[in-house]
């Protein structure tokens, strides 16, 4: 590893802390709108729709970063979750909108969570892995700027399910 912090692939990587918080707050955003209005759910069961994507992290996200910690490809430990997670996720959550019965609406959106869980981690796990240890502080700094300036810090879900 370099003793220079690379602020070219910092940048590039900071990307992914905000692609995946862009992601994370326009779901839950507009998921529940969706749901109320496009498939009228009721409130209670949006409220525990939208916990699946934490309870799917909680038993996701730990094996996987413990699977990119050991894993070793010509890519890198980090990068195969992260080419096959990022575009997936994206496919998924582009269809959630024009998905037109609730049957493809759970599948799409299922699918964003599964895979979006898959290629979280290890996001986050190859910033330090870039990163020479004298330059965390500053790093993380920049990482979290980045995660601060999506949407997902900005949107209140929990006024859309409201009336």
């Amino acid at each position: 590893m370099s003793s220079r912090l690379n602020y070219g692939k910092t940048f590039l990587l900071g990307f992914g802390f905000f692609g995946v918080s862009v992601i994370w707050g326009v779901y839950n955003a507009f998921v529940p709108i969706f749901l109320s209005e496009k498939f009228d759910v009721a409130p209670v069961l949006i409220g525990i729709f939208m916990t699946l994507d934490n309870i799917a992290a909680l038993f996701i996200q730990p094996p996987v970063g413990a699977w990119s910690d050991r894993l070793r490809t010509p890519l890198g430990r980090r990068i195969p979750f992260i080419i096959i997670g990022a575009p997936l996720t994206a496919l998924a959550f582009g269809l959630i909108p024009v998905a037109s019965i609730i049957p493809l609406f759970v599948a799409c959106t299922s699918t964003t969570l599964l895979s979006a869980a898959l290629w979280r981690t290890p996001v986050v796990a190859l910033m330090p892995d870039i990163t020479p240890p004298r330059f965390a502080r500053r790093q993380t700094a920049s990482s979290t700027s980045w995660a601060e300036s999506a949407p997902s810090s900005h949107c209140r879900p929990a006024a859309c399910c409201t009336r």
